[in-house]
């Protein structure tokens, strides 16, 4: 038996509720929603706002709707004028592309943090599973059947074989703010999406010269240290294995001609990420703890307020519902401003 949907004003967690819908029904919700083409407005909103319950309280949207359209005063306390049309709010939302979506949860986490314009940002990059609520030994699936329906089979070390894709965040280390996002199904080697997501926060004009781009050994390549630092111009702190020497790392480096024509400015930002890479290789300590951060998100968004297995069945649609689960986490995290002992007691609830 399903648990009844209630909404106590007096309940700490109801109140955070209550925050982030203060900021879903915003105007600066409705600006980004029309700039990235979700009409019409007020359709979309209640579809998100609709998606945001069932995370928050782990519940089936279809199951949320009907509990709203029995109860005149959980419509009232949620913010809804009228009954709701589940399938018709779905087919409006179902018309959008991930793009869309990725955008607009990206704008709007953007607006809840304000946005240090100058100094070093420390930004840590971390993979994680999204499955699809399918299990392959009760449901198999054989390869005809995969290519079929456009699934790709995934890998995790702790899990085995499962069908998605990989999401991979660059966060900002100090507010808990998603930089941006890579989704790619089946697996994929993380060797392969560090670049891309350098070039990608590079496109947004995010990344500047000397940020500290933190990333676990999964990421390590000899290739990856030089595309961070020559090409990219920035402190590429891979977490490293036990027989990478930071001297063989140092010979990959073959500085572009620009520096060999005395530009005295290139010079001077070479010498000084070289100096600030050799100093923090061997800190393994502040590694861990700083990747750590991220690790705790991935947890809060997908188990603490999202899915460990998403109730989707098809590729498009498991990225938007990932990405409105990070829009929660995220719009929790600069509510709460966790430290990293309150977000570890996030990601465990």
């Amino acid at each position: 038996m399903k648990m009844p949907l209630t909404h106590d004003k007096e309940n700490r967690k109801c109140n955070l509720l209550d925050v982030i819908f203060n900021i879903i029904d915003s105007r600066e919700t409705r600006q980004e929603l029309s700039r990235n083409n979700m009409k019409p407005i007020n359709t979309t909103l209640i579809y998100v706002k609709v998606a945001l319950i069932a995370m928050f309280y782990n519940m089936d949207k279809f199951y949320i709707v009907n509990e709203l359209n029995n109860s005149d005063k959980l419509r009232k306390d949620f913010g809804f004028e009228s009954k709701l049309n589940y399938f018709q709010i779905a087919e409006v939302f179902s018309r959008f592309d991930d793009a869309q979506v990725l955008e607009f949860v990206l704008k709007l986490s953007n607006k809840q943090f304000k946005n240090d314009k100058h100094g070093i940002k420390k930004i840590i990059i971390d993979s994680t599973d999204i499955q699809f609520n399918i299990n392959l030994k009760k449901d198999y699936k054989t390869k005809e059947k995969l290519e079929e329906r456009r699934y790709k089979i995934g890998f995790s070390t702790k899990k085995g074989s499962f069908i998605g894709g990989k999401l991979t965040i660059a966060m900002d280390y100090d507010t808990c703010q998603p930089l941006t996002m890579l989704f790619h199904p089946g697996a994929v080697s993380d060797i392969n999406i560090y670049e891309k997501i350098l070039k990608d926060l590079k496109r947004r004009r995010i990344l500047r010269n000397k940020d500290r781009i933190y990333a676990d050994k999964g990421y390590l390549s000899y290739d990856n240290y030089y595309l961070g630092l020559i090409k990219y111009k920035i402190v590429p702190l891979i977490y490293p294995k036990k027989n990478i020497k930071k001297e063989r790392i140092m010979n990959h480096f073959n500085y572009p001609l620009e520096v060999f024509n005395g530009k005295k400015k290139l010079i001077e930002l070479y010498k000084s990420l070289v100096t600030n890479f050799s100093k923090s290789f061997n800190n393994k300590k502040i590694f861990k703890y700083i990747r750590s951060k991220i690790e705790d998100f991935n947890k809060f968004f997908k188990n603490g307020v999202g899915y460990e297995k998403v109730p989707s069945y098809t590729y498009k649609s498991v990225k938007k519902t990932t990405y409105l689960s990070v829009l929660l986490a995220t719009l929790i995290a600069s509510h709460l401003k966790p430290n990293k002992k309150l977000l570890q007691q996030l990601s465990e609830i």
